[in-house]
C-alpha cells in the first residue's frame, strides 16, 4: 500500500470513529449541541494555531491523518460542523441517521474505493463505483438504526449521489453537505 492511500485508509478510521462517538454521545443524552459548538471553535484556533506553530499531540494528528494541501484540520472541523448542523437543525433521529450518513457513508466510499474500487465513476473521474455502492449501503444500514428503511435508504441514496457530483469550484465540504442533505431527504420525506 502506497504512503497516500495509508493515510487516506487512516482519515477514514478517524473519520468513523469520531462520527461514531458522537452518535453514542448524542444517543445517549451525554451531550448537546453546546458541546459540538465549543469543539469547533476550540478546534477552529488550534488549526490557526497549528499553521504558526508546532502544537505537540495536535502536530501528531495533523501529520497522521490530514491530507498534505489540506487547511490543518480541515476535514474534522467540517464533520464536527456537520454533526452541529444536523444537532441543530433536525429531531434528534434524523439528526442521528444524518450523522451516521456522513460517517458511515462518506468513510466507507472513500476507504473501499481506494482499496478495491476498479471502475472509474460516472459523475466525478475521482472516485470509484464499488467505493460510492459500499458507501451507499453502509450509510443506508447506518441510518436504518434511527429511522424506517425507506428513509434511511433514500436518505442515503440522494445523499452519496450528491457527494458524487464533481463540482470544480464547490465551496461546501462533504462532511457539512452530507449531513444536512440526508437531514432534508428525511424531514421531506415525513412531510
Amino acid at each position: 500500500m502506497d504512503k497516500e492511500t495509508s493515510l487516506e485508509i487512516r482519515r477514514q478510521i478517524f473519520h468513523a470513529a469520531v462520527g461514531l462517538v458522537s452518535v453514542i454521545l448524542i444517543a445517549n443524552e451525554l451531550v448537546d449541541w453546546k458541546f459540538f459548538l465549543l469543539l469547533l471553535l476550540a478546534g477552529v484556533l488550534l488549526s490557526i494555531f497549528s499553521v504558526k506553530r508546532k502544537l505537540p499531540l495536535i502536530s501528531w494528528f495533523l501529520e497522521n491523518f490530514e491530507r498534505k494541501n489540506a487547511f490543518p484540520g480541515q476535514g474534522a472541523l467540517f464533520l464536527v460542523a456537520g454533526i452541529l448542523a444536523a444537532f441543530l437543525l433536525f429531531e434528534k433521529d434524523i439528526a442521528l441517521a444524518s450523522i451516521m450518513i456522513v460517517t458511515l457513508g462518506d468513510s466507507v466510499s472513500h476507504a473501499f474505493g481506494r482499496l478495491f474500487g476498479k471502475i472509474k465513476h460516472p459523475l466525478n473521474k475521482y472516485k470509484l463505483v464499488e467505493g460510492s455502492l459500499l458507501g451507499f449501503i453502509a450509510a443506508a444500514i447506518g441510518a436504518s438504526l434511527f429511522v424506517v428503511w425507506p428513509q434511511a435508504v433514500l436518505a442515503s441514496a440522494i445523499a452519496m449521489l450528491v457527494e458524487s457530483f464533481e463540482l470544480k469550484h464547490r465551496r461546501v465540504d462533504d462532511n457539512l453537505l452530507i449531513p444536512l442533505v440526508a437531514g432534508a431527504v428525511i424531514f421531506v420525506m415525513r412531510m
